[in-house]
Parts: C-alpha cells; sequence; structure tokens
C-alpha cells in the first residue's frame, strides 16, 4: 500500500487490522480494506486507512477529508506553528481565543507527553520488560507520538480526525522523524485485534469520546494481558478552568445547563464534552481494569515557566498541596486533571 508524499504509509507487517465494525478479518487492496463478513469497505487515504464508523464530533467525514487535503496542501510551505495557524483560519465558528489557546497547548503538547511517559516509567515495576508496542488514542498533532518515539519497535497513533492525522506529520517531519504509523478510527471501535499492544496512552480524549465506558472497554481489549493504560483527562469538578473553553466552574453545573452556559460565554458548542466525576470515571473503568491508581496530575515544568506570574503561583500552590499526604483525597476531588493508570489481568 502506497505511502503518501509525507511519509504516512501503512507499514503492511508492521501492523494486524480487524474489521471495527464485526472485528472479522479484512482483505487488503489497493488503496482499500474490504470486510467480507459485514461488507464494507475501508479507503486508505495518502497513506491513513479510515476505519471510522461514525464521524468525528464536529465535521462530517467529507468535510473532514476536505480539511485534510487543505493541510496537506499547506504542509511544505509551514512550519508546525505555521500550519497550525494556517488550519484555525480555516475554521469561522471558533473564537480567536480559543483558536490561540489550542495552539499554544498544541505547541506545549510535547513537553506534557514526556511528563505523562515519566508517570508511566514511575508506575513500572523494577526489572519488567520494556514495551514492544505503545498505542496512543487521541494522537492529535503527534506530541506523544515524537515524545514515545524509539520506546517501543511498534508505536501506532489513531485519531477519529483525519485532519490532525495528517497535521502531525507537520510535527515528525520538524522532528526528522519517520511518521509512525497512523490510523483514522474511533476510540469506541478500535480496528485491532484482542491483545495487540503493551501499552494503550490516552490524553484529553476521553472526554470527548460518545461513549467513554466503551472507549475504555475497546483500550482494555487491544491491551496484552498485564498491559497498561494510561489515561489523562479532565476532572469534571475542577476547581480550574476547563481546558476547552477557558471557563471557570462549568461542571459544577447540572449537565444540560454547561452548553447553553458555554453558549452564552463563549459563543461554541460544549455538546460534544463530557469531563467525568471521580465516581463515574471508576464506575466505568472497573468492569475492565481490575487495577486503578488514579492521581492528580502534575503540570509539565516547561509549560509552567511559560505562565504568567499569577498562574505560576497557582502551580506552585497546587504541587505544595500535593505535597501533604492528608490533603490529597480532597485534592483528588478538585484536581483540574487526573492520571489514570489501569492494569489489565494476566
Amino acid at each position: 500500500m502506497a505511502s503518501g508524499p509525507h511519509g504516512g504509509g501503512v507499514p503492511a507487517t508492521d501492523v494486524a487490522f480487524v474489521c471495527p465494525a464485526c472485528r472479522g478479518p479484512l482483505t487488503a487492496r489497493r488503496g482499500t480494506f474490504a470486510c467480507a463478513a459485514c461488507i464494507r469497505a475501508y479507503p486508505v487515504l495518502d497513506g491513513i486507512p479510515d476505519f471510522r464508523v461514525f464521524p468525528d464530533p464536529y465535521l462530517d467525514v467529507e468535510e473532514d477529508r476536505r480539511r485534510a487535503a487543505r493541510v496537506l496542501e499547506a504542509m511544505d510551505g509551514h512550519d508546525l506553528r505555521g500550519l497550525l495557524e494556517y488550519y484555525w483560519s480555516l475554521s469561522d465558528i471558533t473564537p480567536v481565543a480559543l483558536r490561540r489557546a489550542f495552539i499554544r497547548g498544541a505547541l506545549q503538547g510535547e513537553a506534557k507527553a514526556r511528563r505523562l511517559l515519566r508517570v508511566l516509567d514511575e508506575g513500572t515495576p523494577p526489572g519488567s520488560d520494556p514495551p514492544r508496542s505503545l498505542l496512543e488514542v487521541g494522537s492529535g498533532t503527534g506530541a506523544l507520538l515524537v515524545a514515545a518515539a524509539g520506546r517501543a519497535p511498534r508505536v501506532v497513533g489513531v485519531d477519529i480526525a483525519m485532519r490532525w492525522l495528517h497535521l502531525s506529520r507537520r510535527r515528525f517531519l520538524d522532528h526528522g522523524l519517520p511518521a509512525p504509523t497512523l490510523v483514522c478510527a474511533c476510540a469506541e471501535r478500535l480496528p485491532f485485534p484482542d491483545g495487540s499492544f503493551d501499552v494503550v496512552v490516552s490524553a484529553a480524549t476521553l472526554e470527548m469520546t460518545r461513549d467513554p465506558g466503551q472507549a475504555l472497554a475497546e483500550s482494555a481489549r487491544v491491551l496484552a494481558p498485564r498491559g497498561t493504560a494510561l489515561i489523562n483527562t479532565g476532572n469534571r469538578f475542577s476547581l480550574a478552568r476547563e481546558p476547552h473553553v477557558q471557563l471557570w466552574g462549568v461542571g459544577f453545573l447540572p449537565r444540560p445547563w454547561q452548553v447553553a452556559w458555554v453558549r452564552w460565554r463563549r459563543g461554541v458548542d460544549f455538546s460534544k464534552i463530557r469531563p467525568l466525576s471521580l465516581r463515574e470515571l471508576d464506575r466505568l473503568a472497573s468492569p475492565h481494569f481490575p487495577t486503578r491508581h488514579v492521581a492528580a496530575a502534575d503540570a509539565a515544568d516547561e509549560t509552567v515557566a511559560e505562565l504568567p506570574p499569577l498562574r505560576r503561583a497557582q502551580v506552585a500552590l497546587y504541587r505544595g498541596l500535593r505535597r501533604v499526604k492528608a490533603l490529597r483525597p480532597l485534592l483528588l476531588r478538585v484536581a483540574p486533571e487526573w492520571d489514570v493508570r489501569l492494569a489489565k489481568e494476566g
């Protein structure tokens, strides 16, 4: 299967795929994966297979593919920052302030990714074999995939948005790295056989899924026995600003009121974002992961260094509270986000 112009081909011997709808076998044909069992065909678009069974929350499939094509056309003329600015210039519904916040977050993504990988290492028992395969669900602009390069022989990124997968290629080019295997698919319907990966990582994605319980079930399904999932996700009842819309206190409102409040304050749709409470998270994860550890997430030092003085002082206070053992249970309930380590049974 041919690679696209920016090195995003699918190595036929590297990753096994199954039909995301029925989990049946697929036949690879030129430019397509076909499922005989449920009579579905999944195209390969510029080197990236499209295994979606439903579209992403904000754009239908055809519009997403059109945006992806425009990203590819512009890629050679921009570095990552320039390409992000170009992409967000295409949006006529996202306020300028939020566009700037999203660009800043993407550019700081590698610092957060390195922190998450340290969390993963710190939770690994001494003497354990290094993972041979790592899957990121919700790989976005590729920050964690870049940070994880070389950590495992097989690193795969999945995202529901084709446009982000193509945009992430710019990050790999900027680092002089070959693009890993990139796959367009739904977190709730991953196109991989059972037990395909030693590690699954997902950041700022669970709250964006249609069905977070099913997304967790799929992460457990594709994990090998004794595999680990690391989920970084926002807290509904955080005392900090909601990161997707930069508003205080959204999660404390009844869910039916949140959409109207955000639309009034920010002029954007909040109906597709559903941060979980600690109780909800545990209820959804417990059927699939018998071992669960939730910690209040820290911020990456590199990110903190770029904050204005007042925000740096707030982070310093938060870090101080994290060190007080007696306060940790309370802090866990109001922390901005969590690092959730989940272990699958052997």
